[in-house]
C-alpha cells in the first residue's frame, strides 16, 4: 500500500553562519556532538559539523558563504526528495537489504583483489612480449586517424634572424638542427624536434589552425608548411606519415600494448586465486553444494 504524508517546509537559519562563529550550547536547535543545526527536513538535520571540511580552500569569505549556500540548497532539495520517495514507496519497494548486501560483497571483494593485485601482479613487460602481441594481432592495429613524426616550430613574427631561423628548418645538416634547437630555446613559443615520435594530426590541427584546410592527400613525407598569423610564424615539416587505416607503427602502440598485456595478467591472477581459494574450500569441506 502506499503512503503519502506531508512534507513539513524547510528550515534554514538565517544567514550562513561562519564555521569559526562559537554556538551557543543552549539554543535548541543544537547537538553536543555535531554542533548547530543549520537545515532540517522534518527530523532529519544537517550539522554545522557536517560543512567544516566541505568548503575548498583558498576561496574568499565572500565565496566560501555562497559555496556553503549552495551546499545547504543541495541537501535540502535531495532531502525532501528523498523523504517524497520513503513515503511514496511501498514496504516492499523500501526493503533494500538485499542490495546492500550485494553491493557490500562488491565493494569488499573489489578492495581484496585490489590489494592481491598490488602484491602478486608482475608489471614487467619486455619488449619481446609487446612485439609478439604485436605481431599476432596486427588486424587489431589499424590507425583510426592519422599520425605524423614532424618538425616544427612556432615563433613570434617579430624575432631577430626570422630568415636564418627559416634557412635552419629547411637544412638537413646535424649540426644546423643543434644551431635550430638554440635558436628555438631563445625564441620559440613552441616547437617539436622529436623525429622518433609519433604525432596525432589532430592534435597539430589544434596546434595550427591552418591545418585544417590542408587535404588530406597533402599529406607526404618531406612536404613543408610555413604559415603566419597576425603575431606568429610557424613551420612545419612532415618527416613521415601514416594514415589512417593502415597499420600503426609498433613504437606509436607500445603503451597501449603494455597496458593491455598488463590488464590480461590482472584477470588472469584474480581468476587463478579465485580458483585456488574455491578448490580449497571444497577440499576442506567449507564449500558444499546441494543437488
Amino acid at each position: 500500500m502506499q503512503r503519502h504524508a506531508y512534507i513539513k517546509p524547510i528550515i534554514i537559519l538565517g544567514h550562513i553562519l561562519l564555521l569559526g562563529t562559537a554556538c551557543s550550547k543552549s539554543s535548541e536547535t543544537e547537538s553536543e556532538d555535531k554542533g548547530k543545526i543549520i537545515a532540517k527536513v522534518n527530523s532529519s538535520n544537517l550539522y554545522a559539523n557536517d560543512l567544516e571540511h566541505m568548503t575548498p580552500k583558498g576561496l574568499s569569505s565572500s565565496d566560501s558563504v555562497a559555496f556553503i549556500q549552495t551546499y545547504i540548497n543541495k541537501w535540502a532539495y535531495n532531502e525532501v526528495f528523498y523523504q517524497q520517495a520513503i513515503n511514496y514507496l511501498s514496504e516492499e519497494e523500501l526493503d533494500i537489504t538485499k542490495e546492500i548486501e550485494n553491493y557490500k560483497k562488491e565493494l569488499l571483494s573489489y578492495r581484496f583483489q585490489t590489494k592481491l593485485i598490488d602484491q602478486k601482479l608482475d608489471t614487467t613487460v619486455t619488449l619481446a612480449q609487446i612485439e609478439d602481441y604485436y605481431n599476432a594481432n596486427s588486424q587489431n592495429f589499424l590507425l583510426k586517424n592519422n599520425i605524423v613524426k614532424v618538425l616544427y616550430v612556432k615563433t613570434p613574427l617579430n624575432i631577430p634572424n626570422l630568415a636564418k631561423l627559416k634557412k635552419l628548418c629547411y637544412s638537413t645538416n646535424p649540426k644546423d638542427a643543434e644551431a635550430l634547437k638554440s635558436m628555438c630555446i631563445q625564441y620559440a613559443n613552441n616547437f617539436f624536434m622529436n623525429d622518433n615520435t609519433w604525432l596525432m594530426f589532430d592534435d597539430l590541427k589544434k596546434e595550427i589552425s591552418q591545418l585544417k584546410d590542408i587535404p588530406e592527400y597533402n599529406l607526404q613525407d618531406g612536404k613543408t608548411f610555413e604559415f603566419t598569423d597576425a603575431n606568429s610564424f610557424y613551420f612545419l615539416k612532415i618527416i613521415e606519415v601514416k594514415s589512417k587505416n593502415t597499420l600503426s607503427p609498433l613504437n606509436f602502440e607500445k603503451n597501449n600494448i603494455k597496458n593491455m598485456l598488463i590488464n590480461q595478467r590482472k584477470q588472469q591472477l584474480i581468476n587463478s586465486i579465485k580458483k585456488d581459494f574455491f578448490d580449497k574450500a571444497k577440499t576442506n569441506k567449507e564449500l558444499e553444494i546441494y543437488n
